[in-house]
């Protein structure tokens, strides 16, 4: 909470627009790099065939998994736009130009905050978000994580 009330006072400062996006589904999106296994669901088993488990290849919801391998996905995406990843927290991208132009993003699961004076780089960063994901501009920003 703390990096995301420094982002919003540094908006509010320098007046720069807030913008929110919602990526639906976010755990479906998610690849496994590991090998994931689960137990077949009641009424699912073909007849003769219990006690066998099915091989996941992606993610869903109610797996340990799914948000690391959603923020993984995601983070790629992101880096692929040329926004670098904060080292201190990793929930936070980053892009600055010469010419004093930046554009910073904050994820929170599925809620994604967009800031910065690049209104050009910012418009490009959603479509590029937008041709990968399933994404929701709400546009400006007016709540986010109890935060009015």
């Amino acid at each position: 909470m703390t990096i995301i009330r420094l982002f919003f006072a540094m908006a509010a400062i320098r007046h720069w627009p807030l913008h929110q996006l919602d990526i639906k589904n976010v755990f479906l999106h998610g690849d496994l790099v590991e090998k994931v296994y689960m137990e077949q669901p009641l009424g699912f088993g073909a007849q003769g065939e219990s006690g066998m488990v099915y091989k996941l290849h992606c993610s869903f919801y109610d797996l340990k998994q799914s948000p690391h391998a959603w923020f993984g996905k995601f983070s790629s995406i992101v880096q692929r736009f040329r926004l670098r990843r904060g080292e201190v927290d990793h929930s936070v991208f980053y892009s600055h130009t010469s010419l004093d132009k930046c554009v910073y993003l904050i994820v929170y699961i599925d809620n994604i905050v967009i800031i910065g004076n690049d209104t050009t780089g910012i418009s490009l960063l959603k479509e590029h978000l937008c041709r990968h994901f399933q994404t929701k501009d709400l546009r400006s920003l007016k709540y986010f994580l109890a935060l009015k």
